[in-house]
């Protein structure tokens, strides 16, 4: 069975009442949680973005905070839970500033923990991607938030 195209649907979402449209957006959060997590984020946290990227924040060092006493392949995991988690909410905000302003403050969290990133090749190289990955934004970030990043990046390589 094929899906309909974009415009076929916006077209027949224009056609239909108010009530039917609420009753089919209900059953679509119902079968995934990125959908509820979605419109959650749309209703509630769109007007609050700082407040939502320090939420996202908090949930990131507390992730980190006991990482230390991790056996290097468990290090490896939450950090990878944590890029997920990154990834996940920046596609829901949009905004390549707010992505890369989370994505430092993963770097960030990782030298101020302390954590020896040496110790696993596998820890090192997501660390060293993720430095790589805000790099490759800078260009769609603001201006004045992209010399504040570079100048970070570059400390955080010499670390």
């Amino acid at each position: 069975m094929k899906a309909a195209s974009l415009i076929q649907i916006k077209k027949e979402l224009e056609t239909i009442s108010p009530q039917k449209l609420m009753a089919l957006s209900l059953r679509l959060i119902k079968f995934k949680t990125e959908n509820k997590e979605l419109i959650s984020y749309l209703l509630f946290d769109e007007d609050d973005q700082s407040g939502y990227i320090s939420d996202i924040k908090f949930e990131i060092t507390a992730l980190l905070a006991d990482i230390k006493v991790l056996p290097p392949y468990m290090v490896k995991r939450t950090f990878r839970k944590c890029i997920k988690l990154i990834t996940k909410y920046a596609k829901y905000m949009g905004s390549k500033d707010a992505e890369a302003e989370l994505l430092m403050h993963f770097c960030r969290a990782v030298n101020q923990h302390g954590i020896n990133r040496y110790t696993y090749k596998a820890v090192l190289n997501i660390y060293w991607s993720t430095l790589l990955k805000v790099h490759k934004m800078l260009p769609s970030v603001h201006e004045d938030l992209r010399v504040d990043y570079e100048n970070e990046i570059e400390q955080l390589q010499k670390i």
